[in-house]
């Protein structure tokens, strides 16, 4: 991978990317869904969440949807392609007609798919979203810190490392303290609303003299953090378990966090390896 030579500025997404946790999603929905739905509702929601995450059912990671007709789209390159119901039957439509779409990109997403479902206020979404956050750094459903990770992300001194996190305050804060990480960036941006927080942030470092293919950004989320570095000439890393139908060519693509942790030794090796061989010829 000789692009990893150039590599000046890195910018990291925090949530499925520097720690991964997909137990929460289930947790999520019951919060937004207790007292106003039956359990057995409750538990068909959830398996429908998990099944869409694990690529089970008919909607995948990567369509877009419509919220409010809840009609779904494969894409390729961005532009839909066809579309569907919940249960795949394929639907007739119009290309020059379709509205403001969003991108399903993560289980924080497709629990928000499951409130758009069944109509959850946004208020109640909202409670939930803050109960569960403060759940996750709670000893019963302690997130798993990968120490390696940041002692990967720390070996990288001396590149523009950067922390943005659709987290809002406090919360982001939080998940940043517990994880050590603060010390470790040297920018963080919390409620960084990616995707045009990371289309502006670019701009940012093309601004400060940083070229595109010298941008690397690194996430979960294709659509709000790898297609805006993407656009420009910069390049991407994936970070998902998960297979997301979105045929886009990234620069790299790990599994876990464990495997993102090798994957930056490895671009550091890479970077060593060429000033060492501009040094000595």
């Amino acid at each position: 991978m000789n692009w990893m030579n150039d590599i000046k500025a890195l910018i990291f997404d925090m949530d499925g990317t520097l720690y991964q946790d997909y137990t929460f999603m289930g947790r999520y929905i019951r919060k937004m869904m207790e007292g106003r739905f039956s359990e057995e509702e409750i538990e068909e929601t959830t398996a429908c969440a998990y099944d869409i995450l694990e690529g089970k059912g008919p909607i995948k990671l990567g369509y877009f949807y419509d919220p409010e007709r809840l009609v779904f789209y494969r894409q390729e390159e961005l532009h839909p392609v066809s579309c569907s119901d919940w249960e795949g039957t394929a639907l007739d439509w119009n290309a020059n007609a379709v509205g403001v779409l969003t991108y399903l990109g993560d289980p924080w997403g497709v629990a928000q798919l499951m409130a758009y479902r069944h109509g959850i206020p946004a208020e109640m979404g909202r409670n939930a979203f803050e109960e569960v956050r403060k759940e996750m750094l709670t000893e019963a459903y302690l997130i798993v810190k990968h120490a390696g990770l940041f002692d990967a992300i720390a070996a990288l001194r001396g590149k523009r490392l950067i922390l943005m996190t659709n987290s809002p305050l406090p919360t982001g804060q939080d998940f940043v303290d517990f994880l050590g990480a603060e010390d470790v960036f040297d920018e963080i941006y919390y409620d960084g609303k990616k995707p045009d927080g990371i289309t502006g942030l670019s701009d940012k470092l093309i601004k400060e003299g940083f070229a595109p293919h010298e941008i690397l950004s690194i996430g979960d989320h294709p659509w709000n953090d790898l297609h805006p570095v993407r656009r420009i000439g910069g390049h991407t890393c994936l970070v998902s378990r998960h297979q997301h139908d979105d045929a886009t060519p990234w620069s790299a693509s790990v599994a876990s966090v464990e495997e993102l942790a090798a994957f930056l030794m490895e671009l550091k090796e890479q970077t060593s390896a060429e000033r060492k061989e501009e040094i000595y010829g």
